[in-house]
């Protein structure tokens, strides 16, 4: 499948192989900027298990873990290093979902669950321990915004009840939402790392899907919607959190199948490449646009305006 990958390891090609996985591992030891690295292990791993195929994959990825653990071991930065390896698992779903042309759905829940029980038990495990567990390190990190805040509030003349009220507003709202933006950030990290995967797979044909622009979501999640919008609406608790945390993360989802739509419609348009990358960023840097696109998901159900147009692909 991969012949050039097939040679003795000590090739140029092996050695690029084991640096793209080992970096997402080693780099974050070196500071916590590049903590965001770890967001790249899963796709890492899955593009290399699918494009070497499992056992010289495996044989791979062992080998970047020993690398990137020696070199932890050395910074005394293995905190960093474990949470690091934590994602490797999920770049095993991702890649298994890949060979197997498992429904992008079915991927997505598994990466998901496997993503909420390691939180979880770091949960646990930081209240056992006595650390800070997610959501206090979430107030530390507003608690760090509001000061900031406000010596730049200061300085640009607004008052200091003022600031102090706006982030009051917004810490409650965290600690109301909290459960729903954890959820959006894992759903966020498994959609960009199966999106990418598709996209870098495809490129070597690879990739057993036909495009993820047609992803769709079940249509009876329509009613549920409903009813946390209905739960919402009538600011009743403890439903009405329930009903806030519900939107925000089915709102995320048919964000998701909104994008998929305006992606089909303008494959349908031949709009060109650039012109297509200008209309997603005017869409997607603008608050109201991610507001439109989840509509816009949200009435595929109703539209099957993908369905219209896929005769025409």
């Amino acid at each position: 499948m991969a012949s050039e990958f097939t040679r003795p390891p000590l090739t140029p090609e092996g050695i690029k192989a084991l640096l793209l996985v080992a970096a997402p591992l080693l780099l974050p030891s070196i500071g916590p900027h590049l903590a965001w690295l770890h967001t790249l292990v899963p796709l890492s791993v899955a593009y290399h298990l699918v494009v070497l195929g499992g056992r010289r994959g495996n044989v791979l990825v062992v080998q970047a873990m020993l690398l990137a653990g020696l070199a932890a071991l050395l910074a005394q930065s293995m905190v960093v290093y474990l949470f690091g390896i934590s994602m490797v698992p999920l770049g095993y779903i991702l890649a298994r979902g890949f060979s197997r042309n498992l429904d992008p759905s079915q991927v997505g829940l598994q990466a998901l669950g496997y993503l909420m029980a390691v939180w979880l038990l770091l949960g646990a495990y930081a209240g056992i321990s006595g650390g800070p567990t997610p959501l206090e390190m979430a107030r530390e990190s507003i608690g760090r915004g509001m000061a900031t805040a406000l010596d730049q509030g200061g300085e640009a003349g607004l008052s200091e009840p003022e600031l102090e009220a706006a982030l009051a507003v917004l810490l409650n709202f965290v600690e109301r939402t909290w459960v729903a933006l954890f959820t959006v950030s894992l759903l966020t990290l498994v959609w960009l790392n199966i999106m990418a995967g598709h996209w870098l797979l495809n490129l070597r044909g690879l990739s057993p899907w036909p495009g993820l622009r047609y992803w769709r979501l079940p249509d009876q999640l329509v009613a549920l919607a409903a009813v946390v919008l209905l739960l919402l609406i009538l600011r009743l608790e403890p439903g009405a959190t329930f009903g806030l945390n519900g939107v925000i993360v089915l709102g995320m989802l048919y964000f998701m199948q909104g994008l998929g739509v305006m992606s089909c419609l303008l494959a349908h348009w031949n709009v060109p490449p650039l012109l297509r990358g200008i209309c997603y960023a005017l869409v997607l840097l603008q608050g109201y646009g991610l507001l439109l696109l989840a509509l816009l998901g949200l009435a595929e159900v109703r539209l099957n305006l993908r369905r219209r147009y896929a005769a025409g692909q």
